[in-house]
This record gives C-alpha cells, sequence and structure tokens, in this order.
C-alpha cells in the first residue's frame, strides 16, 4: 500500500493541483492520449523497510478517451510475507489541463522537474526491449529527522510518463524503493 500510495504520489507532482497560478496541460493527459483505447501500462515496484520486502504490481488501462478527460483503471497485487493483496480496480479521471500548484515555477511543473532537483539529464532505457529516450531527474528532499534520495526517469512517449524510479530513504522511516515500466500494451 505504501509502494502504491509513492507512486499517487508522483503522478501527483504533475496532475495535483492546490492553490494554482495557471492552467496548462496535463503531462499525463498528454502522454496517455498518444495510445488507444484499451493500451495498457505495467508498473513493478519493490520496496524494502524494516527487514520486508514487498513487490507491487499495478496495471494502468485507458478504458475512456475524450477530448477533454481520459479515464485509466488501475488493478495493483502486493506480493509481501509470502502472501498476495489484490487490491479492486481503481478508475481516475485524467484531465486534459490542469493548474499548477502555488509555489512550482510553470516551466518545472510542465516539464515534470520534482522540487529538490540537484541534478538532470537524458538516457537511453529499454522497456520490454524497445529503446525509449527518457529525460532523468535526481532530487532529495528532508522533513522531520527523514531524508529521501531519489532519481526518476520519465519519457512523454510512455503511457503515463513515469520508466523508472529509484529512492532511498533514511532517517527513522529506512527504505528503499525500485520502480519500472515493465511492460506496454496496445489492443
Amino acid at each position: 500500500m505504501r509502494n502504491q500510495a509513492f507512486a499517487v504520489a508522483v503522478v501527483a507532482l504533475w496532475a495535483g493541483a492546490a492553490a494554482a497560478q495557471d492552467t496548462v496541460e496535463n503531462p499525463e493527459f498528454a502522454s496517455w492520449s498518444k495510445f488507444p483505447k484499451g493500451t495498457a501500462a505495467t508498473l513493478k515496484v519493490t520496496s524494502s523497510a524494516a527487514g520486508t520486502t514487498s513487490e507491487t504490481t499495478m496495471v494502468s488501462t485507458l478504458v475512456e478517451v475524450g477530448a477533454d478527460k481520459l479515464v485509466i483503471e488501475t488493478v495493483t497485487a502486493l506480493k509481501a510475507n509470502g502472501m498476495e493483496f489484490k487490491q479492486p480496480a481503481l478508475k481516475r479521471d485524467v484531465t486534459k489541463t490542469v493548474a499548477v500548484p502555488k509555489g512550482v515555477k510553470k516551466e518545472d511543473f510542465t516539464g515534470g522537474k520534482p522540487p529538490g532537483t540537484v541534478e538532470e539529464g537524458t538516457e537511453t532505457v529499454k522497456i520490454s526491449g524497445t529503446e525509449v529516450k527518457a529525460k532523468w531527474y535526481k532530487y532529495k528532499t528532508e522533513a522531520g529527522g527523514v531524508t529521501i534520495e531519489s532519481k526518476m526517469w520519465t519519457a512523454t512517449d510512455v503511457p503515463g510518463i513515469m520508466v523508472k524510479m529509484e529512492s532511498t530513504t533514511t532517517g527513522s522511516l529506512a527504505s528503499t524503493t525500485k520502480m519500472e515500466l515493465v511492460e506496454i500494451k496496445k489492443p
């Protein structure tokens, strides 16, 4: 569940909207809208914390396509301590435009640059044997005695933007998390 929450938080960097300054094209909408209805993207997340390792598989499928809104359905399965937990399918709307959160630069938001970015670059990564040109960001955040150092790869040519992410948390909540887009299926 923590992995799913983390993945949702990453997407919220683009889609969330607190008090807004501007409205911009939603990068997640832009990426999914390049694909036909029925396209599915599978993310695999592996996490280790407090001596426990878990693996989460999230399959997100484009189930509705409209001019101003898409609907993505995500099915999640978590394996931990020899048990598997399947979550009911969750549908969510992805709007064509989103508000830029207060305090975030418009160019950073539309470019996908996470707050706390200390380094960035480009790299070619493979997804199911297909090469994809990705933009990567190394970023660091600290709060309440917890430090999170992450590297995230994104590409607008894949459904949902997320290609890969590696994160290490130190402090009272020490953990490691790796997320990777492992498959794209088109109808």
